[in-house]
């Protein structure tokens, strides 16, 4: 059988930006994806129902299909569906990939069947299964196209550099969309539990999911250094003097030391550093300490604060305001009210200066 595509993907006109993602990192990635939008040159003027029918039956290796109730109902859809049957039913054998966004089923499809669930894995988890389905393995740094929607990766799945161009083309939409927020969790090697958590792909859909699509989060890795006060005047020193000097030492935040100029100051952890940012530049940047804690007390505080910061975002947009400064008010006021510490920090005003400087501190 001439197969010319890795996967073909169908779904419901609704379902569309999933389905463009997903084709997207998919073909980054090295997967031949048949999506009809990237062929409608090709299938202008010829009969779908013939068409679509040959491509889903016969013309790829996989059928990624995003089950929803809008699916079901949809004619061409049912041209796709039973194509794809007909194909499973002939080859018994792992053909049709299901998605489900809500509820619904296909009729003719096994109940058996194995899915994935877009209400509870995010579209870059889907995206990486995808492929390791059709390659044979998991790519060690998923590459990314542009303007995909990233957020809740775990630390490590993305190379640093990929992850500070994603921020940069992030911060230059800020002059179509007015605002753009985003923030990073800050962990240390001494932080084991919360370094798993960062690793697990469960907890990041989970914050996935609350954090909303207005708001990116990532993770960085500080170090804590040891530092000391001693005068250079030695000469002048009594033996005594000498010794109590040497003593006082002092641990300090690499981060809070090179990228906020903050001397001598150790940081909590985990921390949390929210960036707003309005046409290109860093209006607003705050650390909030939090309670080193269990794994699952830590997500659960971290579930609270972002979903706190992703209503004040949906607030401040159902308001009709405009500005980062109202967007601040709202989300400081919340944040307050769920008894968070909050405290200015003097970032990089440039948004581009400002992420080229903390990409040092990316997971690599």
């Amino acid at each position: 059988m001439d197969q010319e595509f890795d996967v073909a993907i169908s779904f419901a006109g609704s379902e569309r930006d999933y389905a463009r993602a997903i084709a997207s990192i998919a073909q980054r990635n090295g997967v031949k994806v048949f999506l009809d939008e990237l062929y409608e040159a090709d299938l202008w003027g010829t009969n779908l129902v013939e068409s679509l029918s040959d491509i889903y039956e016969n013309k790829a290796r996989f059928y990624l299909i995003i089950v929803s109730k809008n699916y079901c109902e949809r004619i061409y859809t049912n041209v796709e569906r039973r194509a794809a049957l007909d194909r499973a039913i002939r080859d018994k054998g792992e053909y049709i990939l299901p998605i489900v966004i809500d509820d619904s089923w296909i009729n003719g499809l096994p109940k058996a069947t194995a899915y994935l669930d877009l209400r509870r894995k995010s579209v870059i988890t889907i995206s990486e299964t995808l492929i390791r389905k059709v390659l044979g393995k998991s790519p060690r740094k998923i590459r990314l196209p542009k303007d995909i929607h990233i957020s809740r990766l775990p630390i490590g799945s993305l190379s640093a550099e990929e992850l500070k161009q994603y921020l940069l083309d992030l911060c230059a939409q800020s002059r179509r969309s007015g605002v753009v927020a985003f923030g990073c969790m800050v962990y240390d090697e001494t932080t084991v539990e919360l370094r798993k958590l960062l690793r697990d792909q469960d907890y990041w859909d989970a914050l996935d999911k609350v954090s909303g699509p207005n708001f990116e989060i990532f993770a960085i890795k500080d170090e804590q250094k040891y530092g000391q006060d001693v005068s250079k005047s030695f000469e002048l020193m009594t033996a005594a003097s000498l010794s109590r000097s040497r003593s006082r030492g002092y641990y300090f935040s690499k981060l809070l030391k090179e990228y906020f100029n903050e001397e001598k100051m150790a940081l909590a952890y985990p921390s949390f550093v929210l960036f707003l940012v309005e046409n290109q530049k860093v209006t607003h940047c705050r650390l909030i300490p939090l309670s080193r804690d269990s794994t699952h007390k830590v997500f659960l505080r971290l579930q609270e604060m972002f979903t706190t910061i992703a209503d004040s975002i949906e607030e401040w947009r159902t308001d009709g305001a405009k500005s980062a400064s109202s967007l601040w008010d709202i989300m400081k006021k919340n944040l307050l009210e769920q008894d968070y510490t909050i405290y200015i920090q003097d970032a990089p005003k440039d948004s581009a200066k400002a992420v080229e400087s903390l990409s040092t501190f990316f997971a690599q």
